[in-house]
């Protein structure tokens, strides 16, 4: 489901979303009223529009951080939209993509968590069809190497043993289905 919804309508709803904004930023008020545009998606395509975002955000942060020689040409290719605050565009961490409307309820937990293993598996198999294509000069077994042990996505499975809750979080749900489609890559 997540792969036809990634294909045949995020890039409806990712225009929706920007409606108004002349640039593809958002999140300066994201913790506090995300609500207003994340209602500019339909509530029943709100949970796979949260992880295709979360997805093309984070690999768009992942490519700036780890690959940055070759950052002009990928965002020149993709335009992934960016997450951030002020103006000097400060970066937020993906996870508040998942994790802010969650908590206020603007979307149900277990639709995200649901979704979340195939949307990794689909973020997983995108951005080695994209390098294969458009850059083979990245290795995405390096690319995803750098990504998943990045400290800014990567979740400890020693918070579990502090608090054993902290495994059905959204966030953590997302970084193990991240960390096994990476592997079996």
């Amino acid at each position: 489901m997540i792969e036809d919804y990634y294909h045949n309508t995020f890039r409806t709803d990712i225009a929706a979303f920007f409606r108004g904004s002349r640039l593809p930023y958002f999140g300066h008020a994201w913790s506090s009223n995300c609500r207003d545009q994340i209602n500019k998606v339909t509530a029943d395509n709100r949970p796979a529009f949260l992880v295709c975002l979360y997805s093309t955000v984070l690999v768009d942060q992942a490519m700036h951080a780890h690959f940055r020689q070759h950052y002009r040409e990928f965002s020149d290719l993709t335009k992934y939209p960016k997450f951030c605050h002020g103006l000097g565009q400060f970066h937020h961490n993906p996870r508040a993509i998942l994790s802010v409307p969650v908590d206020q309820g603007i979307v149900a937990t277990q639709d995200v968590k649901d979704l979340l293993p195939a949307g990794m598996a689909l973020l997983v198999d995108e951005v080695v069809d994209f390098f294969k294509k458009h850059m083979p000069q990245i290795d995405p077994s390096d690319f995803f190497s750098a990504l998943v042990f990045d400290p800014d996505v990567q979740v400890l499975g020693i918070l579990s043993l502090i608090n054993p809750e902290i495994k059905n979080d959204v966030v953590c749900i997302a970084y193990d289905a991240l960390y096994e489609a990476a592997e079996r890559k």
